[in-house]
């Protein structure tokens, strides 16, 4: 099948859940014989480019999309001629959603999340409430066109239900997928920590992040300055926040014990996780499934992440305990208890087998399930009635 995917960001674009989704999806298909091209906005628009809030970066990022990326999208919808079209943001998608009605071209869409909601919640654009409706409605239109909708957890399910009017017979929730072999065999904490150049005693806590206000990474910080002796955090991860989280952990004096590691490249990630001795997810808001929590549990760490959206669904299945409220002291708390009884909550064995529901082999078939329900959709919609 040939499968065109039209998306914000590819991983080594863009760091983040839905940039690690559309690789790890595309890259799998690809593997199993498929014909995926993929087209993004980051093609053409610098990533640092996403995160501008200057009314001059905002317009020249809008300007490489809208007279550059968006025609290159169309052009090659009907150059390629796909069987499916799968669109995994919808601003970037917009394009090749109206040629593929032209088409008759089955679209599917990869839900991430709320375009709209998500601006807003970043406390740095989306604050227009022009800007916001507009968001909204370019979202409405694509999802609404689609053929099938695939959301990570149930929680995203219902946002396409209730805030863009998706009829729920056209939603497949299909939960995020990972390699688990590549998180397997990996050092011990202290090993990995050296490798890193981390403190190797202690008790170190991790999160990757990108560093903006939903990521609640400043939660993680406020739950260290609850921490006596010898707790560290390591974040790796990037973006607008840092200078703020830095002077954050000088405010709360735990500036030596946190240890900002930057953007770690894809094949370092795993060596992140095995230098905690815990990975915690404190997203305040519109998680929609938590790559983060999954990779470190293939990674044989635990896990102890908020109780918002998808991550309630991962973490929940596993460890119900390891589910907190998205407030610091909730964190501290929960993460003294593991640290003290480690024996009482899944081993590192456990961690892993659950990770390993979600390999990729197991989700790409019913990912390739929904593309060729869309496909038989469009073509039971194309005939003609039978008179009887």
């Amino acid at each position: 099948m040939k499968i065109l995917m039209v998306g914000l960001a590819t991983f080594d674009q863009m760091a983040g859940g839905s940039a690690r989704y559309l690789t790890g999806v595309a890259d799998g298909l690809r593997a199993l014989g498929h014909d995926v091209p993929v087209l993004t906005a980051a093609d053409h628009v610098r990533t640092p480019g996403f995160t501008e809030s200057g009314i001059i970066g905002q317009l020249r990022r809008a300007g490489a999309r809208l007279l550059v990326g968006m025609p290159r999208t169309a052009s090659a919808l009907l150059v390629l001629r796909p069987d499916v079209l799968n669109v995994h943001f919808a601003l970037d998608g917009l394009p090749a959603v109206l040629v593929a009605r032209l088409r008759r071209t089955p679209m599917v869409v990869s839900f991430h999340g709320p375009w709209a909601l998500e601006s807003l919640a970043t406390g740095r654009r989306g604050s227009w409430p022009l800007s916001t409706t507009a968001r909204f409605a370019i979202e409405a239109f694509v999802y609404r066109r689609a053929r099938r909708c695939i959301a990570l957890s149930d929680a995203f399910a219902e946002i396409l239900r209730t805030q863009y009017g998706v009829r729920p017979e056209l939603i497949r929730v299909i939960p995020g997928g990972i390699d688990v072999h590549s998180f397997s065999r990996l050092p011990g904490p202290a090993e990995a920590r050296r490798r890193l150049g981390l403190p190797e005693a202690g008790y170190t806590m991790v999160t990757v992040r990108r560093l903006v206000p939903r990521m609640g990474v400043d939660i993680a910080i406020e739950a260290l300055s609850r921490l006596e002796g010898d707790f560290a955090l390591a974040i790796a991860g990037s973006g607008p926040e840092r200078p703020r989280l830095e002077e954050l952990a000088r405010a709360r004096g735990v500036e030596g014990r946190t240890h900002f590691l930057g953007r770690v490249a894809d094949d370092q990630l795993p060596l992140v996780y095995a230098a905690g001795d815990v990975c915690v997810v404190p997203s305040r808001e519109l998680e929609g499934f938590g790559f983060v929590a999954l990779e470190a549990l293939a990674s044989g760490r635990p896990v102890i992440a908020a109780g918002t959206g998808g991550l309630r669904e991962v973490m929940g299945r596993l460890e119900p305990r390891w589910i907190v409220a998205p407030r610091a002291d909730d964190l501290a708390v929960a993460v003294q208890r593991l640290r003290a009884d480690r024996g009482a909550y899944p081993s590192g064995t456990d961690c892993s087998e659950y990770a390993a529901t979600m390999d990729w082999s197991r989700i790409l078939p019913r990912v390739m399930d929904v593309f060729a329900e869309a496909v038989e959709d469009a073509k039971a919609a194309g005939r003609p009635l039978t008179r009887r």
